[in-house]
């Protein structure tokens, strides 16, 4: 099998569709590493795709924090005003669709989660340092996590975590979109970026009255 493997989409409907377009043809099944929602302009859009699509998905801490679960006061201002017009916007069905996400998911051959297996909606895994509980934890050697928006690559006594970037606020310099194609037959997960309209995405975020931060760093990918 081919996975398309997707993370921290963030209401970026632009970038969502230029990362399926990618996509298309070229694998079996599509996972979503959670963080649907948040910051960008199109929450409602996204989940829907995802929904229509069945794609397997776990919870961020967005997707925990617009449903109430996560206090605001967890994250910084710019991404709690974005959570709170999140709240507004979404409909019902997107709401409960999000509630119900389960934190971790085991798929044939890897595991998914959003932050790590210690804390799944929260934690960041940036180094081997951090990742070593996380690594003892897994049941399986492979295991695929978003939430920071930079792509990683960490093993430990042939055991691998692999995180693919951000489809919709890429923050490690490069602002176009980011995924991976997985293939479980060879174990490759190649790294792609796709360009997409950001402007459009900002030009939308603008009339949302979303942060100004928010809308000037798809720009940079930072």
């Amino acid at each position: 099998m081919r996975y398309g493997i997707v993370a921290d989409i963030h209401g970026n409907l632009e970038a969502l569709e230029a990362v399926l377009h990618g996509l298309e043809g070229k694998v079996d099944q599509i996972v979503c590493l959670g963080d649907i929602v948040g910051y960008g302009p199109n929450p409602n859009e996204c989940c829907e795709i995802l929904r229509k699509q069945n794609i397997p998905s776990v919870a961020g801490n967005h997707e925990k924090a617009t449903t109430g679960e996560l206090e605001l006061t967890r994250f910084n201002k710019n991404a709690a005003a974005a959570i709170l017009w999140t709240q507004k916007v979404l409909l019902p069905e997107n709401l409960q669709y999000i509630k119900d996400l389960p934190l971790t998911l085991d798929l044939p051959g890897f595991e998914i989660v959003h932050g790590s297996l210690v804390n799944p909606a929260e934690e960041y895994l940036t180094n081997l340092s951090e990742a070593l509980p996380t690594f003892e934890l897994m049941k399986k050697t492979l295991l695929f996590v978003g939430h920071t928006h930079r792509p990683l690559n960490l093993e430990q006594e042939g055991k691998k975590i692999i995180n693919p970037g951000s489809v919709g606020q890429p923050r490690d310099g490069d602002p176009r979109a980011a995924f991976i194609i997985y293939d479980d037959k060879t174990g490759e997960a190649q790294l792609l970026r796709v360009n997409y309209d950001i402007e459009a995405v900002q030009n939308k975020m603008k009339a949302a009255d979303l942060p100004q931060f928010l809308i000037e760093r798809l720009s940079v990918g930072r």
